[in-house]
């Protein structure tokens, strides 16, 4: 199974300052935003698709938090985008390193909270 896309829904007064932390925490990852609609309530990212999604949420509406893994190129893309992320309003949530406990191969992994809660990780599996 492969998933195509994934939204992260944020409140829409916190649109533009969600929108500059992906955009930085993102390109050690290759991802860069790719799309905007729906009057800037909508913005997706990714290398070649987008495959991760920016939502505004109706005003009076709670986003719920949730937890995205973005494969990073190498381990120093990992440690960029915990640097990028807790430079740019991200809450560490788990510092670059292995995760035995994660899988067989290593899994070089680290964590961190944007700005509304989600969880985000970028991880390197080596095969």
């Amino acid at each position: 199974m492969t998933i195509n896309h994934v939204f992260v829904y944020v409140k829409a007064q916190s649109m533009p300052a969600m929108r500059s932390f992906y955009k930085a925490v993102l390109s050690p990852l290759g991802y860069t935003e790719m799309i905007r609609a729906f009057e800037d309530k909508t913005i997706g990212y990714g290398s070649d698709y987008p495959y991760l999604w920016l939502q505004a949420v109706p005003e009076g509406h709670k986003p719920y938090p949730v937890h995205v893994a973005i494969d990073a190129p190498h381990n120093d893309a990992v440690d960029q985008f915990h640097r990028l992320a807790l430079e740019n309003g991200g809450a560490d949530n788990g510092k670059p390193g292995i995760r035995e406990e994660m899988s067989r191969q290593p899994y070089y992994a680290a964590f961190v909270l944007d700005p509304e809660g989600n969880n985000l990780e970028a991880v390197r599996v080596q095969k």
